[in-house]
């Protein structure tokens, strides 16, 4: 009887904590347009052009349909302009979609970046795809790291 007993315990346990994950790495809900914004203030980044949802299918081949939500802007001050992109995709088919394109782009920016002078080259080799959960980013800028780690603060990672 008592194996019983602990035996649908563990079974419980196992259950509740089935329950309670979403599946995905990061809990969090974060919104998006307000860590953009937050960027941009306390990045200090001017002329900042918002790039709605719509507008992924033409830069990046990004279907809006794959996309619960999305903040994205360029600039165009610099000799290495930033570009950024952050989606929270609708499922995990989506994120591969999502994660497969803006990796395309990095690469093609490393590449395109051979013609680049040594300090932006150095700056396009460290950018990287950075991703939790359903959230995926991709930051090229000289703030990159910056960047990061206040994504990575948002999404809990």
């Amino acid at each position: 009887m008592k194996k019983i007993i602990c035996v649908l315990l563990a079974l419980t346990a196992l259950i509740s904590l089935a329950a309670c994950s979403d599946g995905t790495k990061s809990g969090k809900d974060v919104d998006l347009g307000a860590l953009k914004d937050k960027m941009i203030s306390e990045l200090s980044i001017e002329n900042a052009n918002s790039i709605d949802a719509d507008a992924l299918m033409g830069l990046y081949g990004i279907s809006a349909d794959d996309i619960e939500q999305s903040a994205c802007f360029t600039t165009m001050s610099g000799a290495f302009p930033d570009e950024v992109v952050m989606i929270k995709t609708k499922d995990a088919d989506a994120f591969d979609i999502v994660y497969e394109k803006l990796s395309a782009r990095v690469d093609e920016v490393k590449v395109q970046s051979q013609n680049y002078d040594a300090e932006n080259y150095a700056l396009a080799q460290k950018c990287e795809i950075v991703s939790s959960g359903n959230y995926v980013a991709m930051f090229l800028s000289p703030d990159y790291d910056e960047m990061v780690k206040l994504f990575n603060e948002a999404i809990g990672n």
